[in-house]
């Protein structure tokens, strides 16, 4: 057994952050060719696919590896160490039974959950989809050890692992179905044994070929999901086999005796239910989408058909439906707007060990350093991202989409409206993970259900607004992350006792913010191509960071916590560039 180098809340995140940049970027290089070959309606049956993936994956695997890393945190904070080991053997064993369980769930009730949904067409790349489950429960039980342990090099080489092998296989599979598909065409002159219907003209028929193979395409790129996750379990497992527990030999020894088997497996659950019903209940915005948008959609479609003929119509093919279009158009913006709760959580998950430590010493100077951190530096990301897709949805939609007709239209408006609801929703994740490093499990599900019974009334009522439409889903999502955000803040400060100025933390990012979105508005409306976006995105982002050091948005503590903080914040000091705690 080897000891293995702790990480503080800056330098996990920092971990994190890196193979992040690597995973979205590998991601979207899958993504986005994908999205440009299954266009808006085979992307309506992976997202349908996906996002069922993310429940379940929430009620089976989140809980879990949040409750494994919060108690392995806690024991390794009393230098517990036989204790922390027993969780992994402890959880190993249900993780390997709430895999088994999601698994089946997934692949019997894929019809069901397709139909329910109104798109019955994603039934087999719901089915196909299935074994991810099974794998990622069983990566997540040394995920969560290991951060347990404040070492979240294995978790992000992990993730790394995960979306090389989704990028190649993914690609392979969905390329593989239609190029069988297209070629069983021309030889049977039907699509997997499915007759298709001749059109006027060659270009019709070959579109309605398209409209038969893109179920069998979305259900390709499943397979290589899941062979993505089969990839990084492998990892993970041969990793732990390899290095250890993490801890040295003589700590081992040191340590007193661990718990017995059934204390372990009952504390394990007793911390699990409460954060798995948080983190079903959080993944309940996508399914409200899912159940809520093609129903409103149709109802606004037959109030004014005119209304989206003359809008939409000139974009869709042949027999294409025009609510799967449009829902499958705000379904592509979800790469885009979800890469800002992606980066923001890892601040959340590295924080988690940290805030643990401190709570569980009673430390309120480490405490307070680190909630204040989490806030400024979750905010640095979600403002400027925010800000950006309000002001050129359009333009980032045609840019990353260039082959999707009416791209602009039907994934950037969406794009616009979600913007606001970007600025707090990647705030929300590290905020919860705050309050369940205190012990607070219950709030987070609580706070949801809050939000979500208003994404619910707004999605019933603004969708089926013509005029609105898919918007108000976004208007939703806003409204929702922004209540429960307000919640989170003001209740973090009732459970410690410690008094945070969290707008005070926050405005001078947003000041940045600020300057950032006018430079990029400026900039995306006299260069139109997409070279100008381009440009316009970076120039934004150059005056984000002049912005930052003007208005000394880098604070001093966040600094120290990088390698060779000190003499970084000594440099940057000198010149009067950073802002320092109880004077923001």
């Amino acid at each position: 057994m080897g000891k293995e180098k702790k990480q503080n809340l800056m330098q996990g995140a920092a971990i994190l952050l890196f193979s992040m940049i690597i995973v979205k970027i590998v991601g979207a290089i899958f993504k986005l060719p994908l999205g440009n070959i299954l266009m808006e309606s085979g992307m309506a049956y992976f997202n349908a696919a996906y996002n069922l993936f993310t429940a379940i994956y929430a009620l089976t695997v989140t809980g879990l590896t949040t409750a494994v890393a919060r108690m392995v945190a806690t024991f390794a904070a009393q230098h517990r160490y036989r204790d922390c080991k027993h969780v992994l053997h402890v959880s190993r064993r249900i993780f390997i039974l709430c895999g088994i369980i999601g698994m089946l769930v997934m692949f019997i009730g894929a019809r069901w959950f397709a139909n329910a949904s109104e798109l019955p067409k994603a039934t087999l790349a719901i089915m196909f989809m299935s074994p991810a489950i099974f794998f990622s429960c069983m990566m997540a039980t040394y995920r969560g050890y290991y951060e347990g342990l404040r070492n979240m090099i294995p978790s992000a080489v992990s993730e790394v692992v995960e979306v090389l092998a989704k990028l190649m296989m993914g690609l392979l599979f969905t390329y593989l179905v239609l190029m069988f598909g297209q070629n069983s065409y021309q030889a049977t002159g039907t699509v997997f044994g499915q007759s298709v219907a001749v059109g006027a003209s060659a270009q019709e028929t070959a579109e309605n070929v398209m409209n038969e193979l893109l179920p069998f395409a979305a259900a390709g790129a499943m397979v290589g999901v899941s062979f993505s996750t089969f990839a990084g379990f492998l990892y993970m497992f041969l990793r732990y086999k390899m290095s250890g527990s993490g801890f040295t030999k003589e700590e081992y020894e040191a340590s007193p005796e661990p718990s017995s088997t059934r204390e372990i497996t009952m504390t394990l659950i007793r911390t699990a239910i409460p954060i798995t019903i948080s983190a079903v209940v959080t993944n309940l915005v996508s399914l409200i989408d899912l159940f809520t948008c093609m129903n409103r959609l149709n109802e606004a479609i037959a109030k004014n058909p005119e209304y989206f003929q003359r809008v939409y119509g000139k974009y869709l093919s042949s027999g294409e439906d025009m609510a799967t279009y449009i829902y499958g158009g705000y379904t592509m913006e979800n790469p885009i707007y979800n890469l800002v709760p992606a980066f923001t959580a890892l601040f959340g998950k590295s924080a988690l060990p940290n805030v643990t430590e401190a709570w569980v010493n009673r430390n309120r100077r480490m405490l307070k350093t680190n909630i204040e951190s989490v806030v400024r530096m979750t905010s640095l990301i979600s403002f400027p991202c925010g800000i950006g897709f309000i002001v050129m949805g359009p333009q980032i939609a045609q840019l990353i989409y260039p082959s999707v007709q009416g791209a602009a239209l039907s994934v950037g408006v969406p794009l616009q409206y979600i913007g606001f609801a970007a600025i707090f929703v990647g705030m929300v994740s590290p905020m919860y993970a705050i309050l369940q490093s205190t012990g607070r499990f219950d709030l987070p599900v609580k706070f949801t259900l809050i939000g979500a019974v208003v994404k619910i009334v707004t999605n019933y009522f603004l969708v089926a607004i013509p005029q609105i439409n898919i918007g108000g889903a976004s208007i939703g999502s806003t409204l929702c992350n922004a209540l429960i955000l307000i919640l989170c803040m003001e209740y973090t400060k009732r459970i410690t006792g410690i008094r945070f100025r969290f707008l005070g933390i926050c405005m001078r990012n947003m000041a940045a913010a600020l300057l950032c979105g006018a430079v990029a508005f400026g900039l995306s409306r006299v260069l139109t191509s997409n070279l100008g976006s381009i440009v316009s995105i970076a120039c934004a982002g150059v005056a984000y960071v002049i912005g930052l050091l003007i208005f000394r948005a880098i604070n001093e503590d966040d600094v120290l916590m990088l390698p060779k903080g000190k003499k970084l914040a000594a440099t940057l000091n000198r010149y009067h560039l950073l802002s320092r705690s109880g004077k923001e």
